[in-house]
């Protein structure tokens, strides 16, 4: 599998890259732009060590965020299951409240999980903080949909994502979303339109030239519960 080398003089390059990363060798933040409508984030590193981020790696800022900034779970239909909203006077400190206002406490954020981020305006955005994963990510799908999303903080190509599990070709695919939560492109994995297995277009064409940012989210179909999406790891 390609993986994307990932140099020594990372925390250099990354304080300095124009997405806001900043780094301390292989611990950070970073930031992914939200817009007035829906986007699809993901955080950005994992826990120390590796392991489940809590939710609160995860914050809101920009322009009138609190009360206007939300992370919702979705289940196999695509429907919400629980909604988090950022907020900055229910507590001492700015944090994510359920529906009635209360703080959230011990949920946690895996490795490749996306939320539907709904937000009020483009000058919004998610920011996550942690370590830099130096494992590929496994995410698990369903027969429905799935959020999924680039869990590192470099930029990942399409064709180095692969999918795998029964019946993988033909019936695991990712989407990108616009502001109104409508997709926009689908990449569908094939294993018979190549010479190897790989992402295609709707014409059952290769997928060339596609990237997805750091944190970016996919809207993932799947068929059946052992089928998955493997990120890889940048290589330090």
């Amino acid at each position: 599998m390609k993986k994307i080398m990932f140099v020594a003089a990372v925390a250099a390059a990354l304080a300095a890259s124009a997405d806001g990363l900043q780094s301390s060798n292989t611990v950070g933040y970073g930031q992914n732009g939200i817009r007035s409508g829906y986007s699809l984030v993901t955080a950005q590193f994992s826990g120390i060590g590796g392991t489940s981020a809590p939710l609160d790696a995860l914050s809101a800022i920009g322009d009138e965020a609190s009360d206007n900034v939300a992370l919702s779970t979705v289940d196999e239909f695509g429907t919400a299951i629980d909604t988090y909203t950022w907020n900055d006077w229910a507590a001492a400190t700015p944090c994510w409240v359920n529906d009635s206002y209360e703080p959230v406490t011990g949920v946690t954020v895996t490795p490749g999980m996306a939320f539907w981020v709904s937000g009020s305006s483009n000058s919004q955005g998610v920011q996550s903080a942690g370590e830099v994963g130096v494992e590929d990510v496994v995410v698990s799908l369903r027969s429905g949909y799935t959020l999924v999303g680039n869990p590192f903080p470099v930029s990942i190509a399409l064709q180095d994502v692969v999918a795998g599990g029964d019946e993988a070709a033909d019936n695991v695919a990712l989407s990108t979303i616009d502001e109104f939560g409508t997709a926009i492109d689908t990449y569908t994995w094939n294993d018979w339109a190549a010479a190897e297995p790989c992402w295609v277009n709707d014409s059952y064409e290769p997928v060339e030239g596609v990237t997805f940012a750091p944190g970016e989210g996919l809207w993932a179909g799947g068929s059946n519960n052992s089928q998955y999406v493997r990120f890889p790891a940048p290589e330090l």
